[in-house]
């Protein structure tokens, strides 16, 4: 998904003993504005794709969206809504949604729509305002990543497929859907995948060292790599040249962009990678970094500390705070 805005943030973890404060480090300038926001206090937050805009979970299962500066709220269905929810096989309601990304901005526009992919069975489900519950649109497969452009959702699953929902000029609650082949599954064996659609191109994006180690217990990128897909021959191409964009990957949806002093060709990233959370005594916050496409190079963009045990730090695009 490509986004016009403001500034990209960096929406550091919550604290310990310090719940209902924030901390949001200004990437281009290097700034740290803090906030208080006792809505966030104990919930998973992710970033979904539009300015100010975040998706929240809490520890009974609710659901919500919630804008930064407004403060506005939108209520959500309940998480035990969702087909194939069962809660004894989950650990705790927050750590269930692992994606969540809106078509357009609710302040604007009243027919958006939010995508969300659910942990297990990582299916793909969406909402729109006035529904009681989640629509579940794919029943195979696991799917890893969401973007959104024109009117169509585009999915990755774990075997390198591409599914497009069309939703463009359809009253019916199921849109119209196509799965082509994106990326061959044999490249692709226990990496993490996102996928991001911008200036008309779809990019698949894979991230190897998502798994501890046998023998270190750790973990931590060891390459990205990235395909333009095209999905009218069902081909791709590995490409090592993005122009003038830079990508931003971790737990929030993934987004090109292409301006506000970013390192063109690089890819911003947080740890999203959760199945390693709990063999850390600190949490999720280690593996986060810049890549450089270029030289297969890594460097830090926030040199502290932030860790938590289902919500460290993520992408958010907004103005910058007042102190």
């Amino acid at each position: 998904m490509e986004v016009a805005c403001p500034v990209p943030l960096l929406m550091l973890a919550e604290k310990e003993g310090n719940e209902e404060s924030r901390e949001f480090f200004d990437l281009i300038n290097g700034v740290t504005y803090t906030m208080n926001f006792p809505e966030l206090v104990g919930k998973l937050c992710l970033g979904v794709g539009i300015p100010g805009w975040i998706f929240t979970a809490d520890v009974k299962g609710n659901m919500n969206l919630f804008h930064l500066n407004s403060r506005s709220l939108i209520e959500l269905p309940h998480v035990d809504t969702l087909d194939n929810f069962e809660y004894d096989y989950h650990i705790q309601y927050e750590y269930y949604v692992v994606k969540a990304l809106l078509s357009s901005n609710p302040h604007t526009n009243d027919d958006y729509i939010l995508m969300i992919n659910q942990g297990v069975p990582r299916s793909l489900a969406y909402w729109k305002p006035g529904n009681t519950r989640f629509i579940t649109v794919t029943h195979k497969g696991a799917y890893s990543d969401v973007t959104y452009h024109d009117g169509q959702f585009y999915g990755v699953n774990f075997l390198g497929n591409v599914v497009i929902f069309d939703f463009r000029g359809r009253g019916l609650e199921r849109p119209i859907k196509r799965i082509v082949q994106g990326v061959p599954s044999e490249f692709i064996c226990g990496m993490q995948l996102y996928i991001v659609h911008s200036l008309g191109e779809l990019f698949v994006i894979t991230r190897d060292g998502i798994e501890n180690h046998p023998e270190t217990n750790s973990y931590g990128v060891k390459e990205f790599i990235v395909s333009k897909v095209d999905v009218d021959n069902e081909s791709y191409e590995d490409v090592d040249d993005l122009g003038n964009r830079a990508l931003f990957l971790g737990f929030s949806a993934s987004m090109a962009v292409e301006q506000y002093g970013c390192k063109a060709n690089h890819i911003y990233f947080t740890d999203d990678c959760s199945t390693a959370y709990f063999s850390s005594v600190k949490g999720g916050g280690k593996d986060m970094g810049i890549y450089n496409l270029f030289e297969d190079t890594i460097e830090p963009h926030y040199t502290g500390e932030s860790y938590h045990r289902f919500s460290p730090p993520i992408w958010i695009f907004n103005t910058p705070f007042s102190v």
